[in-house]
């Protein structure tokens, strides 16, 4: 018997920032990127959202800037970018909407186009064992700047979330999925319970036409950052 999973999307969906741009940030605060690639960022967000970027050019260029990195010392990173800047953006609502699948017995997945060592921390915090993401070339251990195609995105999301699921038994016609993103909804229209969590506008009109769950999430931590 096939079994049904939960996948979540990351950003927007399990936290309220986006990788990119919040990873570019950290690196500036540290000394590593100049303040022209933070900028760069803020512009290529908002030309994502309109529809005018090219998607894998932009993340082409941002692994451009890891190359010669060891995997290790990178996710090594990431899990500092993480606790910094990120494990107080986790939706408190997400969490929630986590355990209840738990509860259920339903297969627990993170499925994202950010590279596997921005992903880990943030489904391990949300108690979440497995991840799908964008794959990262290395050799011998070191990154070559380059992504492993196709991206976990768009039509790419969709046929990775495909072999995944018959690598591992899994159902997606009986399986949910939850993504704020217009770009996901081709692997939306796969699974039989596809759920739009902050969508932007363009899935928001979508959802609404197709009868699709739409929930929102308000900006309220499951792991506040103490204070005092």
């Amino acid at each position: 018997m096939n079994e049904i999973a939960a996948l979540f999307d990351m950003d927007h969906t399990l936290i309220w920032k986006n990788t990119g741009l919040s990873s570019l940030q950290y690196s500036y605060r540290l000394g590593l990127v100049p303040l022209g690639f933070v900028v760069q960022g803020i512009v290529n967000i908002a030309l994502y959202r309109l529809s005018l970027l090219n998607i894998e050019q932009w993340y082409e260029r941002n692994m451009s800037l890891l190359t010669g990195i060891s995997l290790n010392d990178m996710e090594r990173f990431g899990r500092q970018w993480f606790e910094t800047s990120v494990r107080h953006t986790i939706y408190r609502d997400s969490v929630r909407l986590v355990e209840r699948h738990r509860s259920e017995g339903h297969r627990l997945v993170v499925i994202s186009n950010s590279p596997p060592f921005f992903v880990r921390p943030v489904a391990e915090a949300v108690g979440i064992a497995e991840i799908v993401t964008t794959g990262v070339e290395t050799r011998e251990g070191i990154l070559t700047g380059r992504l492993l195609r196709p991206l976990c995105y768009g039509k790419g999301k969709r046929d990775i979330a495909f072999q995944w699921a018959r690598s591992n038994g899994v159902d997606l016609a009986t399986s949910y999925f939850y993504t704020d993103s217009f770009y996901d909804v081709h692997l939306m229209r796969e699974v039989g319970h596809p759920v739009a969590v902050n969508p932007d506008r363009r899935l928001r009109r979508v959802a609404a036409a197709m009868g699709w769950e739409i929930l929102d999430f308000r900006r309220i931590s499951a792991f506040p950052r103490c204070t005092g």
